[in-house]
């Protein structure tokens, strides 16, 4: 094997990596949009015009209904997520840096498969965002 072979090997990706990712991304995206269906039936009032006595029943309600606007504003981010994951599967511009270019490793990729950033950007980006350091506690850095 010559070492163009070899690195060529190193830097394609399968296509069944893809196929798996975007299986799991139509999953979750899915699971997602049914869980937020799910919610809103939940949250759909049957009390309307119901009369509350209870100062608890009503702060319990409004507890639960901040919960799941949370949650909806959550799971509404991860669904345009996958959907852009996708729509970059489609592309043939899945699993690359979104700053340096560089393949996102297939690790990463499987535990967050619409990462759209490799770990050192990341880890950059959330530095500058918090204006603290990430990586090794200072307390083991070497001086």
């Amino acid at each position: 094997m010559t070492m163009s072979t070899t690195r060529s090997k190193r830097t394609r990706r399968p296509r069944g990596d893809h196929a798996q990712l975007r299986k799991l991304l139509v999953q979750r995206r899915e699971e997602l949009l049914r869980q937020m269906h799910d919610e809103l039936d939940d949250s759909r009032p049957d009390r309307v015009g119901a009369r509350f006595d209870d100062i608890a029943d009503r702060a319990t309600d409004s507890l639960y209904d901040e919960l799941a606007q949370g949650f909806a504003e959550i799971a509404t981010a991860d669904i345009h997520r996958i959907e852009r994951a996708l729509e970059k599967m489609d592309r043939k511009t899945y699993g690359t840096c979104e700053i340096c270019g560089k393949p996102i490793p297939q690790a990463r990729l499987r535990l967050l498969p619409f990462a759209e950033l490799c770990v050192a950007c990341q880890r950059e980006m959330e530095e500058e965002a918090t204006g603290v350091e990430l990586g090794v506690d200072a307390r083991y850095r070497r001086n």
